[in-house]
């Protein structure tokens, strides 16, 4: 999975609407992923607890706490 500067995600999540800007990322750094293109597809029909399962298993898979990483982004975007 290509490395996404957390900065950038920030500034476009401020900008405007960030469902739309996740999407647009996702979209154009894995356009050929069919696990990221699930991921769009659950977020397009609202499938929150499916998103946040992904999120925990891709955490997981990299050795990374989920309920960790959520609580310093959170912290990061003045929202924790």
């Amino acid at each position: 999975m290509a490395a996404l500067n957390p900065f950038q995600l920030i500034s476009l999540a401020r900008s405007g609407n960030p469902a739309q800007i996740a999407q647009q990322i996702v979209s154009q750094n894995f356009p050929n992923d069919p696990q990221m293109q699930h991921l769009i597809e659950m977020g397009k029909n609202g499938d929150t607890q499916g998103i946040q399962e992904f999120a925990q298993q891709y955490f997981n898979s990299q050795g990374r706490d989920f309920n960790t990483e959520l609580e310093s982004f959170m912290r990061m975007i003045g929202r924790g």
